[in-house]
């Protein structure tokens, strides 16, 4: 299918024009070799996105992981140096009056309290509604702390968060690590997935307010105060908006992610060995190609610009084949009008592709309140 969505073209001509048909190319050698080449031998049976991508999936998602920590590997020299800086920091070597930084940053203390504090929540809640075992969410915070960088990473290059693919990441090893426990499973990817989308998300503002030159550590206390706020307003709406779990699936509300993430805790049921030894394949020769092409262009960095973006090539093998088609788009219109006009490119590409991917998101949200706007006051007054 094709549809048209005009905030894929808007984050194209942002996301820039390498990565862009890196996109396009991952959705023709997804959907229109890799898919037809199955159906055809009769691997797969039936048709349509939420069937077809639990086959696509595993291996856009092992590239893009593979690719990511190798990524993350090379620059170990630099993540020395972090670790460094906070144990100097803790060791009382490091003074505010030596470091200007030291009063705008956040510190690190805040970090390793929150991520205590957050474990043993985490744990509690785990252990008390879904009856997993706390090393199991000790598992799956190590997980999403790893799986995060590579969140960050495909967000910085691309301009979209694989939440759903480094969920399935998580279900991968819980398949192995807890056969059967359909819940544990899913529960688990949550953790994941939140952690990942708010890291490339928060990654995200950050950079902006660096841009615009705002603080740091203030920016960091609005975001915290942010999670309690966006928690009460999230749940509402989507209880406003999805009153009953029975309508997901349906054509109002298709959720095709929810859908990906179901069928892949059934058929992790049985544990990895479910998957079959074509997925796993999948699993293999992705996870090659991401390091591949992570290794090509610091072999031949003149040629970098000619080689596919390994972020950009796996995303696509998780998502609709049109949506490699406009964001290619949106590349190659932001590439001409850099070179057609520069000046007009440097001042305009960002304010105007992101008041149009705000404008698209707010018409949506309109509309829906538009068409359902006297059921939604109703539910609202019922709870």
């Amino acid at each position: 299918m094709l549809s048209w969505e005009p905030m894929f073209i808007a984050a194209g001509a942002i996301t820039g024009l390498r990565v862009c048909w890196s996109m396009l190319l991952g959705s023709v050698t997804a959907w229109m070799i890799f898919v037809p080449i199955l159906q055809h031998r009769g691997i797969v049976q039936g048709t349509g996105y939420a069937t077809l991508v639990q086959w696509t999936l595993w291996g856009g998602v092992a590239c893009m992981v593979t690719s990511s920590l190798l990524s993350f590997g090379l620059q170990w020299r630099t993540v020395l140096r972090a670790f460094a800086d906070i144990g100097a920091m803790f060791g009382g070597a490091r003074a505010a009056a030596a470091d200007p930084m030291a009063a705008i940053e956040t510190p690190s203390a805040w970090f390793l309290g929150g991520q205590l504090v957050g474990f043993v929540g985490l744990a509690w809640l785990g252990h008390v509604t879904f009856g997993m075992p706390y090393w199991q969410t000790a598992l799956a915070v190590l997980l999403s702390f790893a799986l995060a960088l590579v969140a960050c990473r495909v967000t910085g290059e691309t301009d979209t968060t694989p939440v759903g693919a480094m969920g399935k990441i998580t279900q991968l090893a819980f398949g192995a690590v807890s056969p059967g426990n359909m819940n544990v499973n899913l529960m688990s990817a949550n953790v994941t997935a939140a952690a990942a989308s708010s890291s490339a998300d928060l990654l995200t503002d950050l950079r902006s307010g660096y841009l615009l030159g705002a603080n740091p550590r203030k920016q960091f206390i609005a975001q915290f105060a942010g999670i309690f706020v966006g928690t009460l307003v999230t749940v509402l709406s989507f209880r406003l908006l999805v009153p009953d779990a029975s309508v997901l699936g349906t054509d109002q509300f298709p959720a095709p992610a929810a859908q990906t993430w179901r069928a892949v805790a059934v058929a992790l049921s049985g544990g990895i060995a479910a998957l079959g030894s074509f997925k796993l394949w999948c699993i293999v020769v992705g996870g090659l190609a991401g390091i591949l092409l992570t290794v090509l262009p610091k072999l031949f960095p003149a040629r970098q610009h000619l080689i596919p973006s390994p972020a950009g090539v796996g995303l696509a093998w998780t998502f609709h084949c049109y949506y490699g088609v406009l964001f290619f788009l949106g590349g190659l219109f932001g590439w001409w009008v850099e070179k057609k006009y520069p000046r007009w490119a440097e001042e305009l590409t960002f304010p105007v592709a992101s008041g149009w991917i705000a404008g698209e998101s707010l018409m949506g949200v309109a509309l829906v309140m538009w068409e359902n706007g006297p059921e939604l006051v109703r539910r609202l007054f019922d709870h």
